[in-house]
């Protein structure tokens, strides 16, 4: 299962994951999506995968209060966003153990590093999305090697990891002034 979380407007690009499924079901005919969260373009979104065929393998699952679950039983995440800052929902993936499929955009790359814990495509470039997903999609040893490196990249992110950070920050800076 690909999973998808994120408010339903365009910068997302939730309507490229959309666009992949016809190509992903090809070559993977299990597959199947769940897009969490709610906006303006739900309903566009909807009719997109209902132009396309695809509408009985994307649901449209709205916010939901247990994102965890959700994330928890995916195979991947697809973060096909236009724009991104830091990407919170690919860290909460990440923890997790699933591997990430994001656009090389803003924070995204951070996160995700350089094909370490996913895959990074281009932005707006569905032929690349369609492509990592089935390259996920069909092969579970690789999927396995993401999600452990996943895992370990996520707690560099942490709040505790974070926190050391700033105290060695802070401990540097104090010891350059000699207070």
């Amino acid at each position: 299962m690909v999973a998808a979380l994120g408010r339903l407007v365009p910068v997302k690009g939730f309507d490229l994951l959309v666009e992949a499924m016809p190509a992903l079901l090809a070559a993977v005919p299990g597959a199947h999506a769940i897009v969490i969260g709610d906006g303006p373009e739900e309903a566009a979104l909807a009719s997109l995968a209902e132009g396309l065929g695809v509408r009985s393998r994307v649901r449209l699952h709205g916010p939901s209060a247990d994102v965890t679950a959700l994330l928890a039983a995916a195979d991947v995440l697809a973060a096909p966003s236009r724009n991104e800052g830091m990407g919170r929902a690919l860290v909460e993936a990440m923890a997790l153990g699933v591997p990430v499929i994001g656009t090389d955009v803003g924070g995204i790359p951070s996160v995700v590093g350089d094909d370490e814990a996913g895959r990074l495509i281009p932005p707006d470039d569905v032929p690349a999305l369609a492509a990592a997903l089935i390259e996920l999609g069909r092969d579970a040893s690789v999927r396995a090697k993401l999600a452990e490196v996943a895992r370990e990249r996520a707690e560099t992110f942490s709040t505790t990891v974070a926190e050391m950070k700033m105290l060695d920050l802070y401990a540097s800076l104090v010891g350059d002034k000699r207070l």
